[in-house]
């Protein structure tokens, strides 16, 4: 379901991810049968400083690798 990913994404984001936002949910031709494929937005934001690409890309990365451990996700290329 949606919310586990959502719930998932929240948990190991980190403190600065200040928006989740999902775009698009497509089930459909070039998908297997049993899954989904979502499009999700996130932001994250300092209160007092620009994050850096590593900062962000490392809670990309934290958060992708705890959506495949937990519910077998994937991410689409």
């Amino acid at each position: 379901p949606v919310d586990q990913v959502l719930e998932a994404i929240r948990a190991k984001a980190g403190d600065y991810l200040t928006k989740l936002n999902l775009f698009d949910v497509y089930v459909g031709k070039g998908i297997d049968p049993d899954r989904k494929s979502l499009a999700l937005g996130l932001t994250w934001q300092h209160p007092s400083r620009t994050l850096t690409d590593e900062e962000v890309n490392d809670s990309v990365s934290n958060v992708l690798a705890h959506l495949e451990e937990s519910l077998g996700a994937t991410l689409r290329g």
